[in-house]
């Protein structure tokens, strides 16, 4: 089993606000099975997606579910919350995200890429302070573009007022806990990111899989949970 309980309990909460904290949702067993995903990542670096490494801020494996059943009750929980159509759910992004040591304390806040309509979080290993700031009336329209779009404010490289503003809100998630926002619509990034490892699964209904990672194109139909 992956969730403790229903994440569609949650799903009002997250259609009125754009984004949700579902606090300690994740059974101890998935939070293992993912802790131990990142322990071997790190240990071989094999699966790492180098075309997606950003030097200096984090590294990307390409994540893998225990199981093709595992895989399906992680859809249907998410499509309870989120209210997307369970039998057409793309799974556009499956990343473990590493952040490295010297990554910005307080980044440019960004929207994700058009085909992320909803980004779902799952902190695997959180240093200090490490936590998802969104923004939910910062222009929240979405991003058309098949790429992440930054706040730019000419050389400025440090944003921590931003951060410190009403504007911001501080998720600060814990380890078995699931954060879920409008990821091509909120602005949002991760302050205090040096050496935090999460897995984020990005999401939509209309097949857009830009960059080849929907598992469930390449399932068998027969595969039932």
């Amino acid at each position: 089993m992956i969730f403790n309980s229903d994440p569609g309990l949650y799903r009002e909460r997250l259609l009125k606000d754009g984004y949700v904290h579902l606090k300690g949702i994740l059974t101890d067993s998935f939070v293992q099975y993912i802790k131990d995903f990142y322990a071997k990542a790190m240990d071989d670096a094999a699966d790492e997606n180098k075309e997606w490494r950003i030097t200096g801020k984090k590294r990307q494996f390409v994540f893998e579910f225990p199981s093709s059943e595992a895989a399906l009750e992680f859809r249907a929980g998410l499509a309870r919350l989120t209210g997307l159509n369970e039998k057409k759910v793309t799974f556009s992004e499956r990343h473990l995200k590493v952040y490295e040591e010297s990554a910005p304390k307080w980044p440019a806040p960004h929207k994700d890429r058009a085909a992320s309509q909803y980004s779902i979080g799952l902190p695997v290993d959180l240093p200090q302070g490490s936590s998802v700031c969104v923004f939910p009336k910062m222009d929240a329209g979405p991003n058309l573009e098949e790429r992440a779009v930054f706040i730019k404010d000419g050389d400025r490289s440090d944003f921590s007022d931003l951060y410190k503003s009403k504007d911001a809100v501080i998720l600060n998630e814990q380890v078995g806990d699931i954060v879920a926002f409008l990821g091509s619509t909120l602005y949002h990034e991760r302050v205090n990111a040096g050496g935090t490892a999460v897995l984020y699964i990005k999401m939509n209904d209309d097949g857009r899989d830009p960059l080849g990672e929907n598992i469930f194109s390449r399932m068998p139909e027969k595969v039932e949970m």
